[in-house]
């Protein structure tokens, strides 16, 4: 607890500063200072300097990670992946100022930028692997590969677009979860045409598709006003 604490500390001082001065002008005795540790313990537990920015998502890969490994038999891993997002939604809007301003000191910086990228590419690497399994094929062949590919694209459009307007602009969850199932449903549909037979059904839930048991619809979050 005490260690996690630390970890956490240590995150959100680094934050702040990135925020005041910029990521290139804060260095790592700036932040042990602030946060009141010495330089040694900031890289014990962030060896990487952009690793400060992106602390949250380690523990949301460790989690997507798990809800992957321990579907059940029969899901698919957009199906996984689409009930993932649901279960982290009210974490996420929470945290939006948080995640804004994480945003825009990403932006400003090429060097984390292009941390991302590896992180996303790391991501799109577990898709695949995922994708492999529900196809009986290897993660290194096409339909996985392009499957991962799109559906890393996809999250990050939705981001995109979540964070380019104003607080009060954003797109209401069951708007973006109609995008969501929308652009999942083309992407099993695409996956199809490239196999050569039929994607399993499960992974189709577009507006009007099945969805499996206890998952909730776009509309169902519409009627629930959430």
């Amino acid at each position: 607890m005490k260690k996690r604490r630390t970890r956490e500390t240590i995150a959100r001082v680094a934050m702040n500063l990135f925020d005041e001065n910029g990521y290139a002008g804060t260095t790592i005795a700036q932040i042990a200072e602030a946060a009141e540790v010495s330089p040694r313990t900031v890289s014990t537990y962030f060896p990487l300097k952009e690793e400060l920015v992106f602390e949250s998502w380690g523990e949301q890969g460790t989690s997507i990670e798990a809800s992957l490994r321990l579907r059940d038999p029969g899901e698919t891993t957009l199906h996984a992946f689409r009930s993932w997002l649901l279960g982290e939604r009210e974490l996420w809007e929470r945290r939006e100022p948080e995640m804004r301003r994480q945003r825009r000191i990403i932006d400003s910086s090429e060097e984390l930028q292009r941390f991302e990228h590896s992180r996303h590419h790391d991501f799109e690497k577990l898709l695949a692997a995922n994708f492999a399994d529900d196809l009986g094929q290897s993660p290194d062949d096409l339909e996985p590969r392009l499957a991962a590919a799109a559906t890393v694209a996809v999250f990050a459009v939705l981001s995109e677009e979540r964070f380019r307007v104003s607080t009060s602009e954003i797109p209401s969850l069951s708007h973006q979860l109609t995008i969501l199932d929308k652009a999942l449903s083309f992407i099993g549909a695409g996956v199809s045409a490239v196999h050569g037979s039929q994607w399993p059904d499960r992974a189709r839930w577009g507006v009007g598709a099945s969805v499996a048991p206890g998952t909730k619809t776009s509309d169902e979050l519409e009627e629930n006003g959430t």
